[in-house]
């Protein structure tokens, strides 16, 4: 795409946002079924891109098609997150290991070895799922939904529809906080909110940099950030839950188990330290939003 004109419309900008969302939903996927390194990372991120600036932007789109689009991407999001999720348990392990500098081949069996034994079964089924009808008809929504980039109105001036869409994003992670109760339910709401918010900000920040840019740099930032630390409390929670059901195993099997407790705390730790990162994002995001025209 050139450069944009002075004013440009919602046509114009969210159409180029839907068309590179898209392509990089399917340029990533023969990595992922590939194998190659972060490969499926990779094409995860972009299928949850696509889903949040289809939610992001659903009323200024086709909103039939844009939500039977989500609907089909999220099946292959939770697809691609079961592959995506034994690396991360296996790497978050074999990190807390060296961490705690516990060196027992038992303690490793059952937290590193026991899920990288899991992953090629679970990459090969993603590999057949992706050869099924329902994928190719996955597929084929995609590139009819992007070809003719339906906009409702697509003479709007851009500018007008993307801070509402900005303070909507930013209102919607402002009720998900009201609505935390120490809940890992509630806490992964307003992960999802804040991903969509910074996924939202970084695709008008690729296709639009003019568009007040200071702010949606501001807001995908404290998203990032907001998302980033979210994340990273629920995996060391899970963990710390696996971690510790492996020690009550390995100790009925008679083996040591201490190391499974060092583990778990220092999991429970990090998981504290990443939930204090929380409000001073909460805080920056609002602050950004408010600044919006």
């Amino acid at each position: 795409m050139g450069r944009l004109r002075e004013d440009p419309t919602v046509g114009d900008v969210l159409g180029e946002i839907l068309r590179r969302t898209a392509a990089e939903v399917e340029d990533t996927a023969a990595a992922a079924l590939a194998d190659e390194p972060d490969g499926v990372h990779q094409h995860r991120v972009r299928v949850r891109r696509l889903r949040s600036v289809l939610g992001g932007f659903r009323r200024a789109l086709d909103t039939r098609a844009a939500d039977r689009l989500r609907v089909a991407y999220a099946e292959w999001g939770r697809e691609l997150g079961v592959v995506r999720d034994i690396e991360v348990r296996a790497d978050v392990a074999e990190e807390m290991l060296e961490r705690a500098e516990i060196d027992d081949p038992a303690v490793r069996r059952r937290l590193v070895e026991s899920e990288r034994g899991l992953y090629p079964a679970a990459h090969e089924r993603l590999v057949e799922l992706a050869r099924s009808p329902r994928s190719e008809e996955r597929v084929r929504l995609l590139r009819e939904f992007v070809d003719p980039a339906v906009v409702g109105d697509p003479d709007q001036p851009a500018a007008d529809l993307f801070a509402a869409v900005l303070a909507k994003q930013a209102r919607r992670v402002a009720k998900a906080e009201d609505r935390l109760d120490g809940s890992d339910e509630a806490h992964h709401e307003l992960r999802k909110a804040a991903r969509r918010t910074r996924y939202v900000a970084e695709a008008i920040a690729d296709v639009a940099p003019d568009l007040f840019p200071k702010e949606v740099e501001a807001i995908a930032k404290a998203g990032d950030d907001l998302h980033d630390a979210l994340g990273g409390h629920r995996d060391a929670m899970l963990l710390a839950l696996r971690v510790a059901h492996e020690g009550a195993l390995a100790g009925r099997a008679g083996e040591l188990s201490d190391a499974y407790d060092t583990i778990a705390e220092l999991l429970r730790d990090d998981a504290e330290k990443r939930l204090a990162e929380v409000s001073p994002a909460l805080r920056k995001l609002k602050a950004a939003a408010s600044r919006l025209p």
